[in-house]
C-alpha cells in the first residue's frame, strides 16, 4: 500500500499533461490529437486526483510533480473545456473543477521545493479567474454550435477512411466537412482506426472554409 501511495503522482501527472501536451506537439508536427472519450478521461483523472489528494505520499520526484499540479490542472481544464462536446460539457467542467481543487491541495501539501511551490501557487492564483470565465462562457454560449459525424466511409483498400462532419454553428452558419484519416496497419494485418492521432486533412464547403496543415 505504501508503494502505491508513492507512485500515485506519476499516473496523475501523465493524465494532467496528456491532452495539452499531445495537442501542442501534434499541432507542431501537422497532426491533430484527440481523446477517444473526453468524459471518460476526465472522470478517471478526477478520481485519481481525489485519491492522490487523500492518500498520496511524495517522494523526491513526485514532490516536484505535485508542486506543478495546481497550474497544470488549470491548463488541462482549458483544453478539456474547449475540446469536449456540449452534451458532456457540464460533467467535464465538474471533473476539471475537482481536479483543480485536488491539484491545489497536492501542491500545498506535498509540493517541493518551496520556491517552485510558491511560484506555482502564485501562477495558479492569476489563472483561476480567466479559467473560471472560460468555463462559464462555454456553459452559456458553447451550446450554440455542435459538430456531428454524419457518416464514416472507408477506402476500398482500407488504407484511409473519411468522416462526413456536420458543423452546425447555429445563427453563425456552419459547414459540411470531410475529415480524412489514415488507418494504422499492425502485424496481424488488421486495419484499426486510430482517430486519436491522424494526419489532419479537412475538406469543407459552407460559409466558412477551414484549412488545416
Amino acid at each position: 500500500m505504501k508503494k502505491v501511495k508513492n507512485i500515485l503522482g506519476y499516473p496523475l501527472f501523465f493524465l494532467i499533461i496528456l491532452l495539452p501536451l499531445g495537442m501542442i506537439l501534434c499541432s507542431c508536427l501537422g497532426y491533430t490529437f484527440k481523446l477517444g472519450s473526453y468524459l471518460a478521461f476526465a472522470v478517471i483523472t478526477a478520481l485519481l486526483a481525489v485519491t492522490a489528494a487523500v492518500i498520496a505520499d511524495a517522494g523526491k520526484v513526485s514532490s516536484v510533480l505535485f508542486a506543478l499540479a495546481a497550474p497544470l490542472s488549470l491548463v488541462n481544464a482549458v483544453f478539456y473545456i474547449f475540446e469536449c462536446g456540449r452534451n458532456s460539457r457540464i460533467w467535464i467542467i465538474l471533473c476539471m473543477l475537482i481536479c483543480i481543487v485536488c491539484g491545489c491541495i497536492l501542491t500545498v501539501k506535498h509540493g517541493k521545493p518551496l520556491a517552485l511551490k510558491i511560484i506555482a501557487l502564485i501562477l495558479s492564483a492569476f489563472m483561476i479567474l480567466p479559467v473560471s470565465f472560460i468555463g462559464f462562457a462555454m456553459l452559456i454560449f458553447g451550446n450554440m454550435g455542435e459538430v456531428t459525424v454524419v457518416r464514416s466511409i472507408e477506402s476500398p483498400g482500407g488504407t484511409y477512411y473519411a468522416e462526413v462532419v456536420d458543423d452546425d454553428q447555429g445563427a453563425l452558419g456552419g459547414n459540411t466537412l470531410v475529415d480524412v484519416y489514415q488507418n494504422k496497419e499492425f502485424n496481424n494485418h488488421e486495419n484499426i482506426k486510430m482517430p486519436s492521432f491522424h494526419p489532419n486533412i479537412r475538406i469543407g464547403r459552407g460559409i466558412f472554409y477551414f484549412k488545416h496543415y
